[in-house]
């Protein structure tokens, strides 16, 4: 698919014009989300909407005919459109920002990825199987298996993290459609539509230019940001890996709770507007969803003040972005699962209208950015000046 590619001296849209496109494209969105789950992928309808509506695109260098907005933004458009379709906002929010990891690399591997065509989504897989690495003259032999690589039936390019053999640092290898197959192994209770299946590759060739080191990656100044004048291409890339998932978080669970409100509207057997328990449940999750609100919020405006001004972020306030984003994700889900918990038996059946909505969300805040058990812990640890599981929170 060829983008009408966006020249530099254009303007980019605002935020605002594109949280007006994604609610247009909401009752659509919304009328294919039982497609979605059952075919295991966004229809691929749904994926030309989203770059035609400038959504895909907001992290693609203006180079390209991106529109290379201030980090942030997406998780707003990530919210919205959770409110008609979770997995469609995954794969915005989540899967539309790993253009910020190729911003990031070599100026050729941009070109290779964009240079043609810029409406391009790039896959990443978050688990490795089998993998091996050679080097070879000009860059790399690989083969293995990746998993949970979210929206791969609609990716021109994978971005699949291993190490070299003989060297312990993770590398990032980006390899064309042509490079890899696909094994359809997502069978799951929630987050269906998002196609998280399998990536395969069989003995490639990797040119050394479209690989980078994750240190490489996160730290400031890497090899894209050269030619990429935004933040979010130049800037410490850690303080901001992880926080993509509140917005389809956030906007998932206000979905549970405006499909609760829709019951109690409606005159639902057992459930009834009037009656006090209800009331005071209802009270609670919306404050919740709204404290979880704030914290994105907070996040969002602390991230975006460190980034224009390329200032480190502080060892205490690092352990403080990981603390309010799982606890954000905690909140969004105790509020949720306290209203479906009080609904009768009816709400097993895979018709109920808040069904999938609990369901999804149930999937995304089992992702490990905001796994509460393994980034609390390690939130405590950091606090004592403890080694951690995540780079992010250690002081060396």
């Amino acid at each position: 698919m060829q983008a009408s590619l966006l020249k530099e001296s254009e303007t980019a849209p605002t935020l605002e014009s594109l949280i007006a496109a994604v609610d247009r494209l909401g009752p659509t969105l919304r009328a294919r989300a039982a497609e979605a789950e059952g075919q295991r992928q966004l229809p691929a309808e749904t994926i030309r909407d989203l770059f035609d509506a400038g959504v895909l695109r907001f992290f693609i260098p203006r180079r390209f005919g991106g529109h290379e907005l201030e980090w942030g933004g997406h998780l707003a458009l990530g919210r919205r459109l959770a409110h008609h379709c979770a997995s469609t906002a995954w794969i915005s929010c989540v899967v539309g920002s790993h253009a910020t990891y190729v911003g990031r690399m070599d100026p050729r591997a941009q070109q290779d990825v964009w240079g043609s065509d810029s409406d391009i989504l790039v896959a990443t897989g978050s688990v490795s199987r089998n993998v091996s690495v050679e080097a070879v003259e000009g860059g790399f032999r690989i083969s293995g298996r990746w998993s949970f690589c979210s929206g791969i039936d609609h990716a021109g390019w994978a971005l699949l993290r291993a190490s070299p053999t003989g060297d312990q640092r993770q590398t990032y290898f980006l390899f064309p459609r042509s490079d890899f197959r696909i094994d359809d192994d997502w069978f799951v209770s929630g987050m269906s539509g998002t196609g998280s299946k399998s990536a395969i590759v069989d003995n490639a060739f990797v040119p050394t230019y479209r690989t980078l080191p994750l240190g490489t990656l996160m730290a400031p100044e890497p090899p894209g940001g050269a030619v990429n004048p935004g933040y979010i291409y130049k800037y410490n890339f850690r303080p901001f890996s992880g926080a993509n998932l509140l917005g389809p978080i956030i906007g998932g669970a206000e979905a549970v709770v405006a499909a609760y409100r829709d019951l109690l509207e409606a005159g639902t057997p057992g459930q009834s507007k009037d009656d006090v328990q209800t009331q005071l449940r209802l009270a609670e999750s919306e404050a919740e969803v709204g404290a979880a609100l704030c914290l994105m919020d907070s996040l969002v405006a602390r991230l975006q003040d460190y980034g224009r001004n390329n200032i480190d972020v502080p060892h205490p306030e690092r352990i403080g972005f990981v603390r309010d984003r799982t606890f954000a994700a905690r909140l969004c889900f105790n509020a949720a699962e306290r209203l479906v918990t009080s609904l009768d038996q009816s709400v097993v059946l895979s018709e109920h209208p808040i069904q999938r909505c609990f369901r999804d969300l149930g999937g995304m805040i089992q992702q490990i950015g905001v796994n509460w058990d393994r980034n609390m812990t390690d939130v405590i640890k950091a606090s004592f000046g403890r080694q951690t599981n995540i780079p992010f929170l250690n002081t060396q």
